[in-house]
């Protein structure tokens, strides 16, 4: 089955962010598929699950990222347990600020934060605020041994047809949830790879991909998700060179490419494609 495996950074200091990863966010280093960013560090949750890699060798990258709405890429997720107590450890670590948690209406309870290249980092809860796990006290870390790094997130607008057509007919990829967000014009996407109709057959309601019933059984995938926050206000075309989103700067941090790979019961894992995240998905 084809999955996510690794989403590579460009990033004024590789090293920085990866021991922000780790020391913070308790995330391991990690070997990966190898695709064109051969020096970069790669860390994350779960040997078999979604990836992040970082690279500063082309000494291209010479600013952190300044994020904004108007920005073709917005973020990476983590989803967690127990929302409440990762929030408690940020708060005993000095310099790490995080924005204070609160349920989104019918979407989730998350908080986001920042690594040090600019990166926005989401945390959401698997469950809704009230709805916390109780989590082991002596896991190796307050937000590692809880975590799964879970969404890589993308804004569309005018080019939103055109990312509808690569997610399901050129990557073949499964829509799992849509979650309209009207007050804020925006509607959410959630594709991934399944293997079967086994997978959504324990979702609440698997034939209303809008039931907010089905969000926490989305939250608690153990596999990464590709998320498209299509902003409505502005009309669909079937063309991505229309875009009005700001693409990544030359010399800004920002996504490099994104490497999908399919497991193999004899083999660790085989490149499937690396998809250059500018050309291609126009990040």
């Amino acid at each position: 089955m084809r999955r996510l495996d690794c989403l590579s950074f460009r990033v004024p200091d590789a090293q920085a962010c990866a021991a922000f990863y780790q020391d913070v966010l308790g995330m391991s280093s990690l070997p990966r598929i190898k695709n064109k960013d051969d020096g970069a560090i790669t860390v994350g949750c779960d040997p078999k699950g979604m990836k992040l890699s970082f690279h500063d060798e082309d000494s291209s990258c010479a600013v952190p990222r300044q994020s904004s709405p108007k920005d073709a890429y917005w973020k990476i997720g983590i989803v967690v347990k127990n929302l409440d107590h990762a929030v408690a450890f940020f708060h005993d670590q000095n310099g790490v600020a995080v924005s204070k948690p609160a349920q989104f209406l019918d979407i989730g309870y998350l908080c986001h934060l920042t690594d040090p290249a600019g990166l926005t980092i989401e945390l959401l809860q698997q469950g809704f605020e009230g709805d916390e796990q109780e989590i082991d006290q002596n896991q190796h870390h307050p937000i590692g041994g809880q975590a799964t790094l879970a969404h890589i997130t993308f804004r569309a607008t005018t080019n939103f047809g055109h990312i509808q057509n690569w997610c399901q007919e050129t990557m073949n990829m499964r829509l799992l949830s849509i979650q309209p967000v009207p007050s804020f014009g925006f509607t959410l996407y959630f594709y991934t790879w399944t293997e079967n109709d086994d997978e959504t057959s324990s979702m609440p309601k698997p034939k209303d991909l809008t039931a907010v019933e089905n969000r926490p059984w989305l939250w608690a995938r153990p596999y990464g998700l590709l998320e498209i926050q299509h902003r409505e206000n502005i009309t669909t075309s079937s063309s991505k060179s229309d875009n009005p989103l700001r693409q990544t700067g030359p010399k800004e941090a920002g996504p490099t490419y994104l490497t999908i790979v399919e497991d193999d019961e004899e083999e660790e894992g085989k490149s499937v494609v690396t998809i250059d995240c500018n050309k291609d998905l126009g990040l």
